[in-house]
């Protein structure tokens, strides 16, 4: 397959208000992302943006989210809006950052009174191809 489409094929990945992230190696097939945050109590918080486009930067589909691993401790929301891709300098898709386009939101939001840590994942597929799938972890600081 040639880069053109992997790239329209692909499932790329923002991450709204992280402190870090890594990613590990495919499991099975499936790419392993982890982002922690750090968030106010009671208070909702965009945790992971995720959007599919063509390789000129034009709104391909809205990426499936689901939900695998509840939080224990808040509620995720998963909803359709306008998001900012953010892609490494070194990609061909690097000209679309800072454009708005459709996507997918994560939410958390954690329980009235809660503080401590809390984590959820969500995967996140592309709706034309099975390679763009991702396991997204999110581990919370609620302060």
């Amino acid at each position: 397959m040639n880069a053109k489409s992997l790239i329209s094929l692909g499932l790329f990945l923002g991450i709204g208000v992280a402190v870090s992230s890594c990613v590990s190696a495919p499991l099975g097939g499936t790419k392993q992302v982890e982002t922690t945050l750090s968030i106010r109590a009671g208070k909702r918080t965009e945790a992971v943006t995720a959007w599919f486009l063509h390789p000129d930067c034009t709104f391909s589909s809205y990426p499936y989210v689901g939900l695998i691993e509840p939080s224990s401790h808040g509620k995720v929301d998963i909803v359709h809006g306008t998001v900012t891709p953010h892609f490494l300098n070194n990609t061909q898709m690097y000209m679309c950052n800072r454009k708005q386009v459709g996507g997918a939101i994560i939410y958390y939001t954690p329980d009235a009174g809660f503080t401590g840590n809390d984590q959820f994942t969500v995967r996140i597929t592309g709706l034309r191809d099975g390679n763009g799938v991702r396991d997204h972890s999110v581990k919370i600081r609620v302060n």
